[in-house]
């Protein structure tokens, strides 16, 4: 069923209980459940229909995950709302919020991939970064402690794009090539085993992979010739 009558939104992302989406103005708007904040509008009060987040219209990429939200806005900076019971809003502490909120005050943030409680973006410079629940070791640092704040992942800065699962994560390299790492109860890595893993680790030989997303506990990605692979 349509969506009211407007004919001008430009991208939408589904949580687990609402929705996320972008006008071309460059506003954004919000709706569904909202019990941790994470409709962005400053309550906590479900709505039925869409209702815009704020006054700015300068935001370019959002990504909504269970009870939590992450967006970009046009001058570079990265901003969060929702639950924040794992530190997934990336402010240092576990303080929920209902409105949005800038994450640090860098300004070189160019993507941003929410997962169950965790999320992955990447900067400018091509490094990724990491922060939220890690009890899966999803965020890529080698332990299973949360992290409340953004820390890179390892030293590489040759990081194309990013996708968080619900405890894993799956990335690609400007190399063309495919990473994983996380939880693997499913085989979600796409490793051929069930092994977690606390770091990234390429999946096969490959490099010519072009575009990945990470489900709950599956994986999809496209290859350079055009087809579709999943795990």
């Amino acid at each position: 069923t349509q969506v009211g009558e407007e004919a001008s939104w430009l991208a939408v992302i589904a949580g687990t209980y609402h929705s996320l989406a972008l006008k071309a103005d460059g506003t954004l708007w919000s709706w569904g459940a909202n019990h941790f904040g994470q409709l962005g509008l400053g309550d906590t009060s479900g709505r039925w229909a869409p209702a815009q987040v704020g006054t700015d219209e300068d935001w370019t990429a959002v990504s909504g995950a269970d009870f939590h939200a992450v967006a970009l806005k046009a001058d570079g900076t990265l901003w969060s709302w929702g639950r924040n019971y794992y530190g997934q809003l990336g402010q240092g502490d576990t303080v929920d919020r209902a409105s949005p909120m800038q994450v640090g005050t860098d300004d070189d943030w160019t993507f941003v991939s929410s997962g169950g409680s965790h999320n992955l973006a990447l900067k400018a410079d091509g490094t990724l970064w990491s922060w939220g629940a890690n009890y899966y070791s999803q965020l890529g640092h080698g332990d299973t402690l949360d992290h409340l704040s953004p820390e890179q992942v390892g030293s590489d800065a040759d990081w194309f794009a990013v996708s968080a699962g619900m405890e894993y994560s799956l990335a690609l390299k400007a190399d063309g090539t495919l990473w994983s790492w996380g939880d693997n109860y499913y085989g979600q890595l796409g490793l051929g085993d069930t092994s977690r893993r606390g770091q990234p680790v390429q999946v096969g030989a490959d490099g010519d992979w072009t575009a990945v997303s990470a489900g709950t506990y599956h994986g999809l990605a496209l290859k350079a010739d055009g087809t579709l692979w999943s795990w």
